[in-house]
């Protein structure tokens, strides 16, 4: 039994560490603080729930909500964007919780006059909150020979249940956009520079180790309504390492006014651990998406080859351009 929770423990650490998304480009103040800002538009706005592992007993659930800006734009074209991202994971028998608050801030240079080409940098600052509920748990001493007794002491002895503690980000990326339907954009980012301490025995020598992220996303117009859309993330932290990817396919129902509408579907990978089918929507400037990872890992046996059901929500707000001409005419009424 004490082997088993020692094991459990290992495991439900190893995945709590950073919470992890499917839909890896859909979650972009997540991924790289570089992201912030980094888009056509004014404001955002993202919304991420996952629910992993439904078939298994105490299953894995997290949740986040981010918003950036584009806070000004330079006479030279380059832009200053800032933004704030929220996360809540939940994982395993102890009810083990991340809770992180974080600002992000962006300057993006442009490299030319009409924005097509363009590197951002941005830091990311935050604050985590990590708790544990032990009451949840099993323990040897708490089985008297016949059955399990919660009553009984557990023999062990706990330093705390929750600490907190300062988390460090910094990213970069280059952008190409040619225009709405074809763009490309890769990045570097780099999490945990901070080190923060992870033990609730409070030994300062269980750290979090820096994680690092290589993305990439491309757009390619490939016929009058359909477009092709390439997708990739490298991770690694410490020893650990993942890679993800896939494609999706964009089909436009309308492109006409006064509503574009388009259907995305498609399918993707991680390593040789799990994929997922993915389906969305686009409608003007909004977009909801759907998937469902199918696990490979060896975990299958309890799992049956069920991984998480994932969503993403983006919404995107631009400002009216103000026509500074007199007497210029709106083309609402022509």
């Amino acid at each position: 039994m004490v082997f088993w929770l020692l094991q459990l423990s290992v495991v439900s650490c190893v995945w709590s560490q950073d919470i992890h998304f499917s839909q890896f480009n859909f979650s972009p103040l997540n991924q790289n603080p570089a992201n912030t800002n980094l888009f056509d538009g004014d404001y955002r706005f993202v919304g991420n729930y996952r629910n992993q592992w439904p078939s298994v007993p105490v299953n894995y659930n997290t949740f986040s909500v981010s918003a950036d800006m584009n806070f000004a734009t330079l006479k030279n074209n380059d832009r200053i964007g800032a933004g704030l991202v929220f996360f809540f994971d939940r994982a395993g028998d102890s009810r083990f919780t991340s809770l992180n608050t974080a600002l992000s801030i962006s300057y993006i240079k442009s490299l030319d006059k009409k924005f097509h080409n363009a590197i951002s940098v941005g830091v990311q600052l935050g604050i985590v909150n990590r708790n544990i509920n032990y009451s949840k748990l099993t323990f040897d001493s708490q089985w008297n020979g016949d059955v399990y007794n919660q009553t009984l002491t557990t023999d062990e002895s706990f330093s705390r249940t929750r600490f907190n503690y300062f988390d460090l980000g910094v990213g970069i990326a280059y952008r190409y956009s040619k225009n709405e339907r074809t763009n490309f954009t890769i990045g570097f980012g780099a999490t945990h520079l901070s080190q923060p301490k992870q033990s609730f025995y409070n030994d300062n020598s269980v750290k979090l180790n820096p994680r690092f992220t290589v993305h990439a996303r491309g757009q390619v117009k490939v016929a009058k309504c359909l477009d092709i859309v390439p997708e990739l993330m490298f991770q690694m932290q410490d020893s650990k390492y993942e890679i993800d990817y896939g494609a999706h396919i964009k089909y436009y129902l309308t492109m006409s006014t006064p509503h574009t509408v388009a259907l995305n579907l498609g399918a993707y990978g991680r390593s040789a651990e799990a994929g997922w089918l993915f389906v969305g929507m686009d409608y003007d400037n909004l977009q909801v998406n759907l998937s469902y990872d199918i696990n490979f890992s060896k975990l299958h046996e309890a799992s049956r080859y069920n991984g998480g059901f994932e969503v993403s929500v983006i919404y995107i707000l631009a400002k009216v351009k103000k026509i500074n001409k007199p007497g210029a005419i709106c083309p609402a009424f022509l």
